[in-house]
């Protein structure tokens, strides 16, 4: 028995309804671009899980020397000691190069108040009460305020006939907490390409010893106000300098 074939080889004598090669091709395409979209959502999905994973294993390891070295500012007191003997009628060249020097150092430690502390109860009480004055004097002419120096009193009984006077004052220090020259472990013996514990410790501790102000560290100053004057003459010598230039040029 022979079927009737169209012009188009489909069957002539057939219920079912034929399909359009176009839409058919169409279906195709569009089952193969859902199923891209998924494997690379799939993919992208799956590089962010292990991205984060990487992220949270490598930042729990302290690899970073500022970490492990810290510098850190605390208060520090400083003290001066000057040995007052009991006959003392004046400061002694030396005793007043010990004043300025700590009303120096207090000026640029950015203190608030330093104290000179008198011994009380020793037999160079009176002694030691004159050479306060004469520290106090000595403080003000190097620009330290009244209201900045302050005189306190300590027990000096058992302390003999010479008895210190201690002038005082706290400011910032800087240092590192750590201990440098632990060599505990090897070096080369490390799957995880890892600086070694002691890489860092010296250049924290050689930074800490070398800066001027420690309060640095912990902030920036405030800017100063502008100099009107050094501004100007600034201006003016860039426009003379500018106004020559062009002449030359022209010339």
């Amino acid at each position: 028995m022979m079927k009737k074939i169209d012009h188009q080889g489909r069957n002539a004598g057939s219920d079912c309804k034929p399909r359009t090669p176009v839409s058919g091709k169409r279906v195709r395409g569009r089952n193969w671009m859902l199923a891209g979209l998924l494997a690379a959502g799939a993919a992208a999905m799956t590089g962010c899980a292990s991205y984060n994973q990487d992220q949270m294993t490598v930042s729990a390891v302290p690899d970073d020397y500022r970490t492990r070295h810290p510098i850190i500012v605390s208060e520090n007191e400083n003290a001066r000691d000057i040995v007052i003997p009991r006959n003392l009628k004046q400061l002694s060249l030396r005793d007043r190069d010990i004043v300025k020097g700590a009303g120096s150092d207090f000026r640029r430690s950015g203190a608030r108040s330093i104290v000179i502390l008198v011994p009380s109860g020793s037999p160079n009480e009176h002694a030691a009460r004159l050479a306060a004055k004469q520290a106090v004097d000595e403080l003000k002419l190097l620009g330290i305020g009244s209201h900045q120096i302050a005189i306190s009193h300590y027990s000096a009984a058992g302390h003999g006939e010479s008895a210190t006077m201690r002038i005082v004052y706290s400011d910032l220090v800087a240092s590192v907490a750590s201990q440098c020259g632990q060599w505990s472990e090897d070096i080369i013996a490390t799957g995880q390409n890892r600086n070694y514990h002691n890489f860092g410790c010296a250049t924290q501790n050689n930074l800490a010893q070398m800066v001027a102000n420690p309060a640095d560290l912990l902030g920036p100053q405030a800017m100063s106000e502008v100099d009107s004057t050094k501004r100007t003459l600034v201006i003016e010598d860039w426009r003379e300098s500018s106004t020559k230039l062009v002449t030359e040029l022209e010339d």
